[in-house]
């Protein structure tokens, strides 16, 4: 599967997470009740049912969606994979999280309202599986590709709400890693096409954000980015000082992963979303400009700088194995 740190070829990419609240752990949680329902919903483009405005119509009777293979589909890996959203598909709540190990982490990709929502263990993913079996969620699976302990696949979701919208199924670029037959890390990314389509569905029905006012922050020439638990974390100014940035990555609470960072520019009608939905792509796309390549091993500490001329900045995170985007920042002022 291709990603933007194909394009790095050789070099380490990176993890790094920021929102709009921070737990002790680094992770974002939600301002309101309807955003957090909204992150639920959208991280498969499931779970917003009920949360927007009320359906105009029932919801659409589900249609049976088969489960398929591809393939690689008689690898034992794929078939653990493949098993899992078969019982998903069936209604099987305890069924199929029983194929996610203990402590899985699942990265969620490109779905509003941040682009980027994880969830650790069998307990942080039930709430998504238990309402995608309330509203007839169903699953189709391709695998594309086995290598090692990583299955990468595509996937297509249906879900009432998207049912509702007209913009069902959705489609995903996914990566699995399997570990003594148990799921141990989950990437799901929203295609840009299906990102494209789903944007303006749900602004239709979703009350708009009230505008942000301006930041109040002090701009800063230097910050600090937390790499930890797989996935980083940011809590400091979001307006930095036009110059000379300095950017201190602290990864020494790692030991598994390499790291890596880069730093955008979008053009003006793209959004934070629409560059999460494209780092499964295997180049970074045209309307952006990647101003930084960095890359830090596990259990380091490193130093970078760049120089910030305009915003709004953009920056985003990866880890490998496997090549993912585990995190964002942004947007920062530059002023």
């Amino acid at each position: 599967m291709g990603n933007f740190v194909k394009f790095w070829q050789d070099s380490q990419p990176a993890g790094c997470y920021a929102g709009d609240e921070i737990n002790p752990k680094g992770e974002k949680t939600m301002k309101t009740c309807l955003k957090n329902l909204v992150v639920l919903f959208l991280a498969l483009a499931l779970c917003l049912a009920g949360c927007a405005a009320p359906a105009t119509q029932p919801p659409a009777t589900p249609v049976a969606v088969p489960v398929t293979g591809g393939e690689k589909a008689d690898n034992p890996l794929a078939q653990v994979v493949l098993d899992m959203v078969e019982r998903l598909n069936a209604g099987d709540l305890e069924g199929s999280l029983g194929y996610f190990a203990d402590d899985a982490i699942t990265y969620f990709v490109g779905l509003p309202p941040t682009g980027m929502e994880i969830y650790r263990g069998k307990d942080g993913i039930r709430p998504i599986w238990d309402d995608c079996i309330k509203n007839h969620f169903k699953m189709e699976v391709e695998i594309v590709s086995v290598s090692g302990e990583v299955v990468n696949a595509r996937s297509k979701t249906w879900h009432d709400f998207t049912r509702q919208l007209g913009v069902a199924p959705n489609e995903f670029i996914e990566a699995y890693v399997v570990k003594d037959g148990k799921i141990a890390l989950y990437s799901s990314t929203i295609t840009g096409e299906a990102l494209a389509k789903f944007k303006p569905a749900l602004a239709a029905v979703m009350p708009p954000e009230p505008t942000a006012a301006p930041s109040t922050d002090t701009p800063v020439s230097e910050i600090t980015v937390m790499i930890a638990d797989g996935t980083c974390s940011y809590t400091g100014s979001l307006v930095l000082q036009a110059g000379e940035i300095k950017v201190n990555v602290d990864a020494s609470a790692e030991t598994q992963k390499a790291y890596g960072l880069t730093f955008f520019n979008l053009k003006a009608d793209k959004d934070l979303l629409d560059l999460m939905a494209a780092t499964s792509e295997s180049v970074p796309p045209a309307w952006s400009n990647m101003l930084t390549e960095w890359q830090v091993g596990p259990g380091a500490s490193r130093t970078y700088s760049f120089t910030a001329k305009q915003g709004p900045l953009y920056l985003v995170c990866w880890s490998k194995p496997p090549d993912l985007a585990v995190g964002n920042v942004g947007p920062f002022e530059v002023r």
